[in-house]
């Protein structure tokens, strides 16, 4: 069964990250053309959109590193292949999907507990 609300609130934080991501990219170089910066937040709404629907039965942390990583891998390559250096593209785009991944499993983590706890109280 497809939770909505999940996907919603995985893309919603994933767009929060996104945001997060770019002015973190801005720090390091401080030149991103505009494609750059609609192609972090993009990126990270995408993965925000899988992790939200995907639903392995595995630890929530491990899911989260493993879909940040493998959702970052193409999103890094594409970096690269319009002229961003590896280090300042894809080891990065590689890092913060892998955090960011892990920090949206953590936010949907919370508001199950949100949900259960406010279930418990209401029965």
């Amino acid at each position: 069964m497809v939770r909505w609300k999940r996907i919603r609130t995985a893309t919603e934080w994933g767009f929060f990250y996104g945001i997060i991501s770019w002015l973190l990219a801005t720090g390091f170089s401080n030149k991103i053309p505009a494609w750059g910066v609609w192609g972090i937040i993009l990126s990270r709404m995408i993965m925000g959109c899988i992790i939200g629907f995907v639903r392995w039965e595995m630890a929530w942390w491990a899911r989260g590193l493993l879909l940040g990583f493998l959702i970052n891998i193409p999103m890094g390559l594409i970096v690269v292949f319009l002229g961003v250096r590896w280090t300042i593209g894809f080891i990065p785009m590689l890092i913060t999907g892998m955090l960011f991944g892990l920090l949206i499993e953590l936010s949907l983590r919370h508001k199950k507990e949100e949900r259960k706890a406010g279930a418990d109280r209401d029965a």
